[in-house]
């Protein structure tokens, strides 16, 4: 008997068997599908399926369309030319419980795709590995790019080749060993990084055991982080010298490392392998000396002697600007020391280690990150250069660690900035004279009135000669002060501080003029009220005791410092976008997080969104608000509300009582109604372009 072959007729009239139709069908609707898929779905064996498969190229290549294509995970490539042309619907099934990457995850994963070794890598590579679109690939890459700008390394595309990175070996080794250390602190997969770089896991495993092996040998431990991505590093070395890419010999002496135990830990490592050159030996050890350690001993640190005293005079410097001496000093310079040994070499090449430590650290601990930064002049002397704001981080864990144990909380003490228009000069000058009255307080800065505007940290009072506009603390004083004068300075501040004498005084004033004219119903409430109304914007003299007041009027940009806003790349609904926004208010204590709560059961989107673009929740603040403040959160990915609107921002606001705010809210309404300023707030790339746009709408009347 004759079979019968059905044929299904394409929109521009060309016929294509049924069963191959199908087949390409499920290919185009499900890009995760395999080739055993197929073969269950359809009943077919592995032979059947790639004569099919084999039968679709032919006729494409007929048509003069592309053929299918297949990755080395067993996906299939179906180029969009065909999907238009067989009218296909590309509708995935396959999303559930997938892991979903933002565009900078992406970027890092086509990344380790690069380094895979496997050649012609395409946008349709890309599009079928991470599940999304070719033009969002485009996007991804403009991005990559952006990550490849502090090295000397170029991404290149030829149609032969496909995408491929171009540099000197030692370049790229310094963004592979970035990479690495960075794929591991990003919320990537393990899985997912294994399967971009194409690694053996039964090699990863045999790397391991020489590491415990090189532990050993050294005498150290290095820390969990540093044994989870070693591995990756060192396989992927060896594989790039497998393949012919050789480091030059660059800008370090043989005898500057060949006599230490961890070259020769590298010739343990290399044992089996043959025809290792010098310089990848050298390269190799550089690694093991950056690896940071939980332990080790610490005698061996001793050819750097330049770098104990760079260390020593950093805890000085520290000491100095802080009034605060470590009591346990010994202990403080061995954990430094152990931590420097291996930085000295991670800073010195330039080299990598854990990464993305320092964004955390700046926002939770971000007065002593600060602190330590300014401490750290000696060692930036010892280098040369700057130091890396993630070697920062942890010398700010170390520092913390020891003023924890002594019970010195820098958070809870007061910090203060000086603001001075008299030069670099004059103002370093007050800061001094300041630190030797305040020695409990932490001074910060002593800073220009443009770099007061723009200041990021938080502080709780301010020192300055003149009148200048805030809503903290203001003491206007002189830039030398004589004896008596810093004794009157010292009891105004503390008196303030301590709510006992200024404020008080001027209260009982007030309360006795409302008394002669009006009836108080609630005496103790009423004074708590005005009291609360002195305290949110004075100014005080403190030369010869003289109070003065300036103008409480509140703006946009009062309200809205650069420490009250937060991007996201997006959130699943309202009521956690409410969160996030929130979040640095609940943080400042300027609000409980039950005022949280309320606003989201207060929110209506059908007249708490301005001009369709801004959210704005709000709620009763009756004993959860205790500072009238805003935060805002910028979306990457719009949130769609039930009224149909996407909205891309979230204003949170909290007031006090129902006029503080009005002011800003009005320059909020202003801000919303420009549709340049929102796409510019939309597409800005950092905290200061924002807040540049909130203090134009700022000066509006």
């Amino acid at each position: 008997m004759c079979c019968v072959k059905l044929y299904l007729t394409t929109k521009e009239g060309f016929k294509i068997q049924k069963e191959n139709f199908n087949i390409i069908s499920e290919m185009i609707k499900n890009p995760k599908i395999k080739g055993k898929d197929l073969e269950s779905m359809f009943n077919i064996s592995r032979r059947q399926l790639g004569y099919r498969i084999q039968k679709l190229n032919d006729w494409f290549k007929e048509q003069d369309y592309p053929e299918i294509e297949r990755t080395s995970q067993g996906y299939f490539i179906v180029d969009d030319r065909i999907k238009e042309f067989l009218n296909v619907p590309n509708e995935s099934t396959y999303q559930e419980n997938e892991q979903v990457y933002t565009s900078y995850q992406r970027a890092h994963l086509i990344l380790l795709m690069l380094f895979s070794e496997e050649e012609g890598l395409s946008l349709n590579h890309f599009s079928i590995d991470l599940e999304v679109s070719k033009n969002t690939i485009l996007n991804d890459i403009k991005k990559l790019k952006e990550l490849l700008k502090p090295y000397e390394v170029n991404l290149q595309y030829s149609r032969t080749n496909g995408y491929y990175l171009v540099g000197d070996e030692f370049e790229i080794r310094r963004l592979l060993m970035r990479l690495v250390d960075k794929a591991f602190t990003l919320q990537i997969s393990q899985s997912d990084i294994v399967n971009g770089l194409k690694v053996e896991e039964d090699k990863i495993d045999l790397i391991n055991i020489q590491i415990s092996k090189i532990e050993q040998y050294l005498d150290r431990k290095f820390i969990d982080q540093s044994t989870r991505t070693l591995p990756y590093k060192l396989y992927l070395i060896l594989r790039r010298i497998k393949h012919d890419k050789i480091v030059s010999s660059f800008s370090i002496g043989y005898d500057d490392l060949s006599d230490t135990k961890e070259y020769q830990a590298t010739e343990i490592l290399t044992s089996t392998y043959s025809d290792i050159p010098r310089q990848e030996k050298l390269f190799i050890t550089l690694q093991l000396l950056a690896t940071s350690v939980q332990w080790s001993d610490i005698s061996d640190v001793q050819h750097i002697p330049e770098l104990n005293k760079a260390l020593e005079e950093m805890i000085e410097q520290f000491e100095k600007i802080t009034f605060i001496n470590f009591t346990d000093r010994e202990s403080l310079m061995n954990q430094l020391m152990l931590h420097m040994e291996p930085a000295f070499y991670r800073i010195r090449y330039e080299l990598s280690d854990i990464d993305g430590l320092e964004n955390s650290l700046k926002e939770d601990y971000k007065e002593l990150f600060h602190l330590v930064k300014l401490s750290s002049k000696p060692l930036e002397k010892f280098f040369g250069h700057s130091l890396p704001e993630n070697e920062i981080a942890y010398l700010t864990i170390l520092i913390g660690g020891s003023l924890r144990s002594q019970d010195e909380e820098i958070e809870q003490k007061v910090k203060a900035v000086v603001v001075c228009t008299q030069g670099t000069s004059i103002s370093q000058l007050m800061l001094q004279e300041l630190r030797s009255v305040f020695p409990e307080f932490i001074f910060l800065d002593a800073l220009s009135l443009r770099d007061f505007n723009q200041y990021e940290l938080d502080f709780d009072i301010v020192f300055s000669p003149m009148h200048i506009m805030t809503n903290k603390r203001l003491y206007i004083t002189k830039t030398i002060l004589t004896a008596q004068e810093k004794h009157e300075l010292r009891q105004h501040v503390f008196g303030q501080l301590n709510n006992t004498i200024e404020t008080d005084i001027q209260v009982e004033k007030m309360l006795s003029i409302i008394r002669e004219h009006a009836t108080v119903h609630n005496e103790s409430e009423l004074s708590k009220k005005v009291k609360e109304q002195f305290e949110d914007t004075y100014a005080y003299s403190s030369v010869k005791a003289s109070t003065l007041s300036i103008n409480s009027t509140l703006n946009l940009q009062d309200l809205l410092p650069t420490n009250h806003i937060r991007f996201v790349h997006s959130v699943v609904d309202v009521e956690e976008a409410i969160r996030l926004t929130a979040e640095p208010l609940v943080k400042m204590k300027y609000i409980d997080s039950q005022y949280i709560d309320k606003m989201h059961k207060a929110f209506d989107d059908t007249y708490m969104v301005i001009n369709q673009n801004i959210a704005i929740p709000h709620a009763e603040g009756d004993q959860v608000v205790h500072r009238t403040s805003m935060s805002m959160l910028v979306l990457e990915e719009p949130l769609e509300l039930s009224t149909g609107f996407k909205v891309q921002i979230f204003v949170v606001i909290a007031a006090t009582d129902k006029f503080k705010h009005l002011r800003p809210l009005l320059q909020l309404r202003d801000m919303s109604q420009d549709n340049d300023a929102i796409q510019q707030i939309v597409k800005a790339d950092s905290k200061k372009d924002i807040l540049g746009i909130i203090q134009h709408f700022s000066k509006i009347d």
